[in-house]
């Protein structure tokens, strides 16, 4: 069976994952809880949750509001976003500290 590209409006790709940490970064950047940031914009806790988690999906408006209630500059928001996307992911392997392996002396 081919491998399917997921649907633009799919909450799996790799790029909302991005979106819901940044988010999650400028929430507590701006030191509001999960539930400050809810009550200000009439959603529920789980709600905001759900968004950090990548569990639920994010419409623009709605990453809109969020920036403004976090105190965000949207523009500024944006671009940090397209810099996140354009850098790509770093394999688990690669952070991974590299150590001298000493060679120990052949038996004869």
């Amino acid at each position: 069976m081919p491998k399917t590209t997921p649907k633009p409006s799919s909450t799996h790709r790799p790029e909302n994952a991005v979106l819901a940490l940044l988010l999650r970064e400028l929430r507590l950047a701006a030191g509001m809880t999960q539930v400050q940031a809810a009550e200000h914009l009439g959603l529920s806790q789980t709600s905001i949750s759900d968004f950090e988690t990548n569990d639920r999906g994010l419409e623009l408006l709605v990453v809109r509001d969020l920036v403004h209630a976090y105190g965000g500059d949207w523009l500024a928001f944006m671009a940090e976003l397209e810099k996140r996307l354009n850098a790509g992911t770093t394999p688990a392997s690669a952070l991974i500290k590299k150590s001298k392996v000493r060679s120990r002396p052949k038996k004869r």
